[in-house]
């Protein structure tokens, strides 16, 4: 199953660390895992600096009405010939659902990617809406020879490095293709308190 990535977007924003952050998310029912440091999450390849410095990232923004939702897109192909592991191609889809804030507002939602990580900070945080965001990721061109798949999850991020693990409809590490996805990642807001402004999401090996 291949995806059409057709947009570069580049854009130098305010630097977000894949260390860990200061939050504490709470889901009555939903595994919530202690970790002594930062999540082991998957890392942007190391040839990307060739085409990125440290204080550029991948962002992308859309003005959503309430009463009609809509879809935040994010699509970044970097092309790397003769590279053993391909062309670097990430694409991203934030989902917001029809009344998941009052009807009659508009709100601007963003998703920004880790200049050194592959984690996505989605804004503003989930906290403020009624209904879930639901994301959808896919990553090739990466190395994938060391995710476990017995850890291999997509998950936000909590206080004291805690991990959230998202309700998601497909998960999929494939070791051939050099890819991962995620369908459809979600975490219901209402089961969530004292969140940091943005919502943190990544995939940890």
């Amino acid at each position: 199953m291949k995806t059409t990535l057709t947009t570069l977007l580049l854009s130098a924003l305010f630097m977000v660390g894949c260390a860990e952050d200061s939050s504490f998310l709470t889901s009555p029912g939903t595994q919530i895992t202690p970790r002594s440091n930062s999540p082991n999450w998957l890392l942007l390849p190391d040839d990307l600096t060739n085409y990125l410095d440290s204080t550029t990232q991948f962002s992308s923004s859309k003005l959503i009405r309430g009463n009609v939702g809509g879809n935040i897109i994010f699509n970044v192909s970097v092309p790397r010939p003769g590279h053993p592991l391909g062309d670097f191609q990430i694409y991203a889809k934030v989902r917001v659902e029809k009344n998941s804030f009052p009807a009659d507002e508009q709100r601007m939602f963003t998703i920004t990617v880790d200049s050194g990580c592959l984690v996505f900070d989605i804004t503003p945080s989930a906290i403020t809406l009624i209904k879930p965001i639901k994301v959808t990721a896919r990553v090739e061109g990466i190395d994938v020879s060391d995710i476990n798949p017995e850890t291999f999850s997509f998950i936000s991020i909590g206080d004291n490095s805690e991990i959230l693990e998202t309700t998601n409809e497909q998960l999929i590490v494939d070791y051939d293709e050099n890819m991962v996805m995620v369908l459809n990642a979600w975490i219901d807001p209402l089961a969530i308190v004292n969140i940091l402004p943005n919502s943190r999401y990544g995939w940890i090996r």
